[in-house]
Parts: C-alpha cells; structure tokens; sequence
C-alpha cells in the first residue's frame, strides 16, 4: 500500500540514511516508498524495529492510509 501511495506522490526531494527497520534493506524496491511515508508521518511500521512489508493490508489498513 506504501508503495501504491508513493507512486501516486512521486517526492521531489532526494531520500537518503538509514530506515530503521530490519525487514527493509536499501535494495528491496519498497526502500523508497517506506522511507518517504516514514518521513511524511504516513506510517511507523508495525513496531520499534519492523515494517512487515509482505504483509496483506486489510481493507481497513487501506482506508485508514488513504484517510
């Protein structure tokens, strides 16, 4: 869904440093879209230290990210 969000968006500004997770690496294709929904207070990830981003998003994940 992050992914889904950030294509829509396309930030302008470059993204850069460290996630913060454990589950995402710089070279899994969602670094982008976390990084930048992270940066724009879209999300926190599904703990301290995980994104979980294979997860299925629940019909009411999606409302609330497009909420």
């Amino acid at each position: 869904m992050v992914t889904f969000l950030w294509r829509t968006d396309y930030p302008p500004k470059k993204l850069s440093g460290p996630v913060g997770f454990s589950d995402v690496e710089l070279d899994d294709f969602f670094w982008f879209p976390v990084k930048w929904a992270l940066e724009e207070g879209i999300t926190t990830g599904t703990s301290a230290a995980t994104f979980s981003p294979l997860l299925t998003c629940t019909r009411a994940q999606v409302v609330t990210f497009l909420y």
